[in-house]
């Protein structure tokens, strides 16, 4: 049943009291038409649950701005949810147009730092998260007395001679609840034995992101850092702080424990504002799992990234012997969900949780 003002209601009961389930959650499929995000087709989700947020259809079907209860959960850079025909793709070009988001997608023939892998050069992060979605469906469903809502599309990642990738993406959120679900299934419809690299870039951002924030991540070892600058603050990872103007960005990289699903989760607890958000992924095919912490003034962020891979870029992921590959015909299946963790209590029951699992 959906859980809505502190009760349960079956849908009859709900129906009674609405002239359309849109009174209290839904989607509306929207076009942005000023600035730099002119021409961006989106849709913005309502849970009923307090829980908002606006998915960029042209965009990589990703997440933009998200709220609970008005309290803003994203990051938002200074770029702007700029129009896919902007995107430079070359060396660092993406960061011209990374808007941060609660979501970006990174993929999937390139994750992590522009290199060369062979003599094909591969900018930072790769192309799918600018690429428009089609055959495009946005609307809200029961099940018996669950209802949810549902954002799903299409992605194409193809080249002529190259790969020929197909991701669909299902999004759904529970009316009534605080969360949501992501289900990628990538296909390869080519001929052609391709790379597969796959990295949810979940960027966490003020007040959600405050001096008052820990990050709990249940690594079987110790955090590794990407590199010296993250060496100076490893033994730190897991508290933020305030902003600072000089600040250098540092990754960790997490061997994060599965429960006996297979699910593996890293929490963010922010316990003056009682609030905290939990990222949950399928830890066999989403084997790695990065933090990136960038506490620079303007650029004030803490990211969760369960990925395939680490972020070295696809040469350093062959060279390793880490690069996952997709054959001829075969489907790969993702699945992602956050949800936030309401009240000291919650955050609490949610932390012990996941500490128990490395005990």
């Amino acid at each position: 049943m959906a859980r809505l003002w502190g009760r349960d209601w079956t849908k009859r009961e709900l129906l009674a009291r609405v002239g359309d389930l849109s009174q209290v959650a839904g989607v509306e499929r929207f076009t942005y038409d000023d600035g730099v995000r002119d021409g961006v087709r989106a849709a913005r989700v309502r849970t009923g649950g307090g829980l908002d947020f606006t998915v960029l259809l042209s965009r990589g079907i990703d997440i933009s701005h998200a709220t609970y209860k008005g309290t803003p959960l994203a990051w938002m850079s200074q770029t702007g949810e700029a129009h896919h025909h902007a995107f430079e793709p070359e060396g660092r070009g993406w960061l011209r147009t990374f808007y941060g988001g609660l979501i970006t997608t990174c993929g999937l023939q390139n994750a992590g730092a522009s290199n060369v892998d062979g003599d094909v050069p591969l900018g930072i992060h790769g192309r799918i998260s600018h690429t428009p979605a089609e055959e495009v469906g946005t609307w809200t469903e029961w099940e018996g007395d669950e209802a949810r809502v549902v954002v799903t599309g299409k992605l194409r990642e193809a080249n002529v001679f190259g790969e020929n990738l197909r991701l669909t993406r299902r999004i759904t959120a529970p009316v009534g609840g605080a969360e949501f679900h992501i289900e990628d299934r990538v296909e390869n419809v080519g001929f052609k034995t391709v790379p597969l690299m796959l990295l949810y870039h979940i960027n966490f951002g003020w007040p959600l992101v405050s001096e008052s924030t820990e990050v709990v991540a249940p690594s079987r070892t110790p955090a590794q850092a990407r590199d010296p600058e993250a060496e100076k603050g490893v033994a730190m990872w897991g508290q933020l702080e305030s902003p600072h103007p000089d600040y250098a960005e540092q990754c960790f990289f997490h061997d994060v424990e599965a429960d006996a699903n297979g699910s593996a989760s890293v929490l963010m607890v922010n316990r003056a504002l009682q609030i905290g958000a939990q990222v949950t992924f399928d830890k066999a095919a989403l084997d790695h799992c990065t933090q990136w912490k960038m506490m620079g003034a303007n650029e004030y962020v803490c990211g969760i990234e369960p990925a395939n891979c680490l972020v070295l870029g696809r040469a350093a992921e062959r060279a390793a012997g880490r690069l996952k590959t997709i054959d001829p015909g075969e489907e790969r299946v993702f699945r992602l969900s956050i949800s936030v963790v309401d009240g000291n209590e919650a955050l609490t029951r949610a932390e012990n949780r996941l500490r128990a699992l490395i005990q």
